[in-house]
C-alpha cells in the first residue's frame, strides 16, 4: 500500500512524499526514515516542526 507523508520543518518547509510505503521514527527518536519504491530518506528529528501521514494506513484490515 502506498500512502502519503507530509513533512514542516521548524524554519516552515515542507517536504510532500505522495508514494510513502513506510515510515518509522529509530529507535534513538533521532531520525525519520520515510520510504518509497525508489529512495530512501533520512531526516533528523530535530528539524521537524511535525509531520502527517495518511490514516489509512492505520484502518483495521478485514477479518483482523
Amino acid at each position: 500500500m502506498q500512502y502519503w507523508v507530509k513533512v514542516v520543518f521548524v524554519d516552515n518547509q515542507e517536504l510532500e512524499v505522495t508514494d510513502a510505503i513506510r515510515h518509522t521514527i529509530s529507535d534513538d527518536m533521532e531520525i525519520l526514515e520515510i520510504d518509497t519504491p525508489k529512495a530512501v530518506t533520512l531526516i533528523p528529528l530535530k528539524q521537524i516542526k511535525y509531520f502527517s501521514c495518511d490514516a489509512t494506513v492505520f484502518a483495521k484490515k478485514p477479518g483482523s
